[in-house]
């Protein structure tokens, strides 16, 4: 026999050989993926019942300390626990809810005499510490609600109504948006840090809470039903309003001061205008009021849009 026809049968023999590769434990430095690690990642489930078969994958249990480090699975739950949380339930409607409701309101929130002027504290200028009104007497930002209600629209919702607003950003000696709503509850409030740390103060319907906003940093709080202000502790920030409500009837005035809601039954019913107070300045620092509420009555009919006019005072 050649040298080149046993080179040939000997690598036959190799290639037809039925040995396999060894087969390394989970989690071992040696495991690269075809070994008892790819084996365990897919398994078929059987059920005791009359059940049919269901093809489930399973992740293998890796502990800490492994020679990869790290937690495992970027922190994932075992198998005997869900990998994600089930979103919380949908708060009870407190309203009979309706399909295909035809009704509509609109308006215009209008600034009697000059603008407020720009105030500036020891962070610096802030251009519109409340409310914002237009070269035209329009006022935007305006926050309209309608409640309590009897019957209303039915809310699109996956596992739980959407949700809005909820974010406030500090961006240079302002807090902003200067005032939001948030809906449905319960809800959270999340307040973004720029460049520059801030000790701020949370005014809350039951207290105050004071916390640290570090540079680009984020902190978490619980939103409450009713009215909550954030500002700064030395008063040099433009503060956040936030009004907390379940609501499915809302709407902040635009730049031009028009508003509209529509989808509400036949009836009457009374607006609420929010406008957040207008800050004092004293010894460089911002004082803040109540938020001011003005109320209206209006009737809604399905075929015609209410129409509604409203002038704040200075």
């Amino acid at each position: 026999m050649t040298a080149r026809a046993g080179l040939v049968i000997a690598l036959a023999v190799a290639c037809g050989s039925s040995r396999r590769s060894a087969m390394y434990p989970a989690g071992s430095d040696k495991d690269d993926g075809y070994g008892e690690l790819a084996q365990k990642s897919a398994r078929l489930l059987t059920h005791d019942g009359a059940d049919p078969v269901q093809l489930a994958l399973r992740r293998p249990h890796i502990h800490a300390g492994d020679p990869y480090g790290g937690d495992p699975y970027g922190g994932a739950a075992p198998d005997d626990e869900p990998a994600v949380a089930p979103p919380a339930p949908p708060a009870p409607r407190r309203y009979h809810a309706v399909a295909g409701l035809t009704g509509t309101v609109e308006g215009v929130v209008r600034w009697r005499g000059a603008p407020p002027p720009p105030l500036t504290t020891a962070c610096g200028a802030i251009e519109h510490p409340a409310p914002r009104v237009a070269a035209d007497h329009t006022v935007g930002g305006v926050l309209i609600t309608i409640e309590p209600l009897a019957t209303g629209r039915l809310l699109p919702s996956f596992a739980r109504a959407a949700s809005v607003g909820g974010t406030i950003v500090k961006r240079g000696c302002a807090l902003a948006p200067a005032l939001q709503i948030v809906t449905p509850l319960p809800a959270s409030l999340t307040v973004h840090g720029d460049a520059g740390a801030a000790r701020l103060v949370a005014t809350l319907p039951a207290g105050t809470q004071a916390f640290e906003l570090p540079p680009a940093g984020r902190v978490t709080l619980p939103a409450h039903p009713g009215v909550t202000r954030i500002e700064a502790a030395d008063g040099s920030l433009g503060a956040a309003w936030i009004v907390a409500t379940d609501t499915p009837y809302y709407a902040l005035t635009d730049d031009d001061g028009r508003f509209r809601i529509t989808e509400l039954a036949p009836g009457t019913y009374d607006l609420t205008f929010w406008q957040p107070a207008r800050p004092t300045l004293a010894g460089g620092t911002l004082r803040y009021g109540a938020p001011v509420t003005t109320h209206r009555t209006l009737k809604v009919d399905a075929s015609h849009v209410a129409r509604i006019e409203l002038t704040l005072a200075p």
